[in-house]
């Protein structure tokens, strides 16, 4: 096991090494200190027991790794070992034991400790063992920090969908106070009647289900054919940021602007057309900052928001006149969560965008 391999894992690691002969301590000290980040050292288990203490007490955590002689005075390895495991179950130990301490290997085994190494102290040996029990500490604190990100990332989320639930709340109270206004319009100025109300009565022949069905046997296939084209832009920049200049900015304009202008023929759209008309001018309008992590996560977002409308186009070819609108708000939402990122500083926005999508 070479010097190199052990390095990799061993390298930030703290460790405690216990022994009570003083000229084997120090030359084997000397040797650790080549593979660890810091080595202390103690004569026997009582003070290693005071250290090891010492050490958790000033950092909240115990040291990565202990190394303990099992015959030592005032406090022998394995009552050591009892005692650090009190402390802290997961404590990674491994014993030092001469060949007549055999009678104690058993305990050592039944408490969990990590290896174990026979003297006299051979170096192929010692790197074997260093290697497995480095690698085990280095592969357990790994896991532990991506439990850590991933708890926190949750609650971003959760905090995240959290508002936009609000949001979303807000927008539907807002729809249903214009639906009202609109309504009582209609009652004190009966001549003011809207194309809307024009398409729903039943006088003129153009009722809500003649309206859809024009809508899908014209204009359907287009939008979804508008989306398809819109998506390829997409997964062009999110592949490679660098391709978002003047020229896939404004194929990406021209794009949403079709749409738009397919939308806003049908009046039982208004609400959402008005809202990709405004997106689609701050886009059109607003330039994303130069970073290329920023660039990427907004198309992320983007992407799942042509996602969603696709779904939608799905709904719309139902025929059923209850699903039109059915979508509304939550795209009108995901619009301004876009409108937002993108128009945002770079150092008010970042951090928490990459947050998001930094696994």
């Amino acid at each position: 096991m070479t010097y190199k391999l052990i390095k990799e894992y061993s390298k930030d690691l703290h460790i405690l090494y216990v022994e009570d002969d003083q000229e084997l301590l120090n030359s084997t000290k000397e040797v650790l200190e080549n593979y660890f980040k810091s080595v202390d050292s103690a004569n026997d288990g009582k003070e290693g027991l005071d250290k090891y203490q010492t050490y958790l007490n000033s950092n909240g955590y115990s040291y990565d790794l202990v190394i303990t002689d099992i015959n030592m005075p005032h406090m022998n390895g394995i009552d050591f070992t009892r005692k650090m495991l009190m402390q802290n179950a997961q404590q990674s130990i491994i014993i030092i034991s001469a060949h007549d301490d055999s009678h104690y290997l058993m305990e050592a085994i039944d408490m969990g400790v990590s290896g174990f190494i026979t003297k006299p102290i051979s170096q192929q040996l010692l790197n074997q063992v260093l290697y497995k029990t480095s690698m085990a500490i280095f592969d357990h604190k790994y896991v532990e920090s991506h439990v850590e990100t991933l708890e926190n990332l949750n609650l971003q989320l959760q905090s995240q969908n959290s508002e936009l639930n609000a949001k979303n709340e807000q927008l539907e109270k807002s729809l249903r106070l214009l639906n009202t206004i609109t309504r009582k319009d209609e009652l004190l100025y009966p001549k003011k009647q809207s194309l809307v109300n024009t398409l729903y009565s039943n006088d003129n022949g153009n009722n809500v289900k003649e309206q859809i069905s024009h809508f899908i046997e014209n204009d359907i296939y287009e939008l979804k054919e508008l989306l398809n084209e819109i998506d390829l832009v997409v997964i062009a920049v999110i592949k490679n940021t660098d391709c978002l200049g003047g020229k896939t900015s404004n194929r990406l304009v021209s794009l949403f602007k079709k749409y738009v202008t397919t939308l806003s023929m049908y009046t039982f759209f208004d609400e959402l057309s008005i809202a990709m008309s405004a997106f689609t001018a701050t886009l059109e309008d607003s330039s994303l900052p130069d970073n290329e992590e920023h660039i990427k996560n907004v198309f992320l977002l983007l992407e799942g928001f042509l996602y969603d409308l696709s779904r939608w186009h799905e709904d719309l070819l139902s025929g059923d006149e209850n699903k039109i609108n059915a979508f509304d708000a939550s795209n009108i939402v995901n619009m301004r969560l876009i409108t937002n990122m993108w128009t945002a500083k770079e150092e008010e926005g970042e951090s928490d965008l990459n947050a998001i999508f930094d696994f």
